[in-house]
């Protein structure tokens, strides 16, 4: 069973920027997180003025026909049509969160942002307003080495597990990581997947996927989709892919306008960041990504379009959106209700706001995904960890510190007198004076060592625990396999993602924005 408790509060915490916390507190001029949610929250009856994405025919119905094929059983694709034609008709909006595939399904907070739009789209529906939730995966995306970082935990041998090319540069080379064959990258993930294929029925769902894809030499993009259609079985989700060119396709008039006005584009953007900074923020969006905010994507490859290119703009078909044009492609595209993002996203679209104003886009409200920590029930770092209470730990246990330290050295008192006495050759009258020295210091010494003992799990508090705790003393959602966590706890977990995911948002609405403790099985 997964306990879902209530943690630390988020503004104050050190792993965010000073931005991402500010708008979580709604405490300086580039709004709040609590008003962002209370307007996807409000119900109107506007509609968009245009069905862009969902009217276009040649995009919709191949990856419609895709989709159905990936999906895990009869009833999803029953709900899957019914939905795509809620969206075609327009009776329905769209939420949406976006992440690039990774090693066994990237990083845990994939599965977090995926779990808070598909919780939003699930009130927002039920307060009247059908929405659908919506993954972009950003498999056009070439960082092979981010793509690799996320480590498993194997309960029998006790240890963190790597893919066996993490670090290798020669396997991408700018190839689109969604183009990669699952048999490169997926190989060593699946061999671990079928020692936990007994474990539950969702850790055998995973292994037959990633042993299929392998088998049938299957893209990166599909076995990605696949995997995240099991994990959220019944909740309505649907996915689009980064590097599908019939998708790009689709939005060639706003890539036309983002070209022919890219000096605008390009000087908004550059506003953005100045406005950030004279707010005491840094701009997260350098020159280079506005130089080159568009890039080509051929044959699996993924190139930056030059800055100084002059020539005619190259068919959208063949186009990908760099870091600046990619929010702006797909809000033009979906014209979501909400995008659910994290800090990273928090601060460069905040510095976009320019962009949006001048190409006349309205801009969606910004949702904070969820966050949270995975740890069995009672484990003393693991609480002390997740709730923030170690300073209070620490000053609490320095009170006995002392006495427990010369407890400790009065005990051994006795023995030191008589090595003093007959190994030492100290003159009688000084055995008691040296004896005193010497439990001073050891006192001394044993309390220094609890005390830093103390302040290195306050510094550092998965020190000395299991290493999935905190993996590389990295935050586990950073660090944790996706689909390797899934494995391990089974189809309790989206449950309990899910249930952390309603609590969280309703905390926000109250401008509470708190961590999750999820606290699961030993593995």
């Amino acid at each position: 069973m997964i306990g879902v408790q209530t943690g630390a509060g988020l503004v104050g915490h050190a792993d965010f920027g000073p931005l991402f916390r500010h708008w979580l507190e709604s405490a300086s001029g580039i709004g709040g997180a609590t008003s962002e949610l209370e307007a996807f929250y409000t119900l109107s009856d506007a509609r968009p003025a245009t069905d862009r994405v969902w009217s276009c025919d040649a995009w919709r119905e191949p990856w419609l026909q895709s989709l159905l094929g990936d999906l895990p059983d009869d009833a999803a694709r029953e709900r899957a049509l019914g939905d795509v034609a809620a969206l075609v008709a327009g009776d329905a909006d769209v939420v949406i969160t976006g992440q690039q595939p990774g090693f066994l399904g990237g990083p845990l907070y994939t599965l977090y942002k995926v779990a808070a739009t598909v919780v939003l789209a699930e009130v927002r529906t039920a307060a009247g307003r059908p929405t659908i939730p919506v993954f972009w995966s950003g498999d056009d995306d070439d960082d092979l080495r981010e793509a690799l970082q996320p480590v498993i935990w194997d309960p029998e041998l006790g240890v963190l597990l790597r893919h066996e090319a993490h670090g290798r540069r020669g396997l991408g080379n700018d190839r689109m990581v969604g183009a990669l064959s699952a048999g490169d990258i997926a190989s060593g993930a699946a061999s671990w997947l079928d020692t936990m294929a007994g474990r539950n029925a969702l850790a055998g769902d995973l292994a037959g996927l990633w042993r299929s894809a392998v088998e049938q030499g299957d893209d990166w993009s599909s076995l990605q989709r696949r995997a995240m259609l099991r994990f959220f079985r019944g909740r309505g989700l649907l996915v689009v892919h980064g590097r599908d060119p019939l998708l790009h396709g689709a939005a060639e008039p706003i890539y036309q306008q983002l070209w022919t006005r890219r000096d605008a584009l390009r000087d908004a953007a550059r506003h953005g960041g100045a406005q950030l900074t004279a707010s005491g923020y840094s701009a997260a969006v350098t020159e280079p990504s506005i130089q080159r905010f568009l890039h080509l994507g051929r044959d699996g490859r993924r190139q930056p379009l030059a800055a100084e290119h002059k020539g005619q703009l190259p068919p959208a078909s063949d186009l990908r959106p760099g870091v600046v044009a990619r929010s702006l492609v797909q809000d033009w595209l979906f014209q979501p209700a909400g995008v659910v993002v994290g800090p990273g996203e928090v601060a460069y679209l905040k510095q976009l706001r320019p962009v949006y104003e001048a190409f006349g886009l309205p801009r969606a409200p910004l949702l904070p995904r969820l966050f949270a920590q995975l740890g069995p029930a009672g484990h003393g770092a693991f609480r002390t960890w997740a709730l923030g209470v170690a300073g209070r730990e620490e000053r609490v246990a320095g009170d006995h510190v002392g006495h427990a330290a010369a407890r400790v050295a009065s005990s051994a008192r006795s023995e030191l007198l008589a090595v003093l006495r007959a190994e030492g050759g100290v003159a009688t009258d000084r055995v008691d004076a040296l004896a005193d020295q010497v439990q001073r210091r050891w006192t001394r010494h044993l309390e220094g060592v609890v005390r830093r003992e103390h302040r290195r799990r306050r510094d550092d508090p998965g020190a000395g625990q299991a290493a999935w705790l905190r993996p590389d003393t990295r935050r586990q959602e950073r660090a944790l396999a996706a689909f390797a966590a899934a494995a391990l706890w089974g189809d309790e977990f989206p449950e309990a993602l899910a249930h952390a995911s309603r609590r969280y948002f309703d905390a926000g609405l109250d401008n509470d924005w708190r961590e999750f403790l999820l606290t699961v099985p030993e593995p």
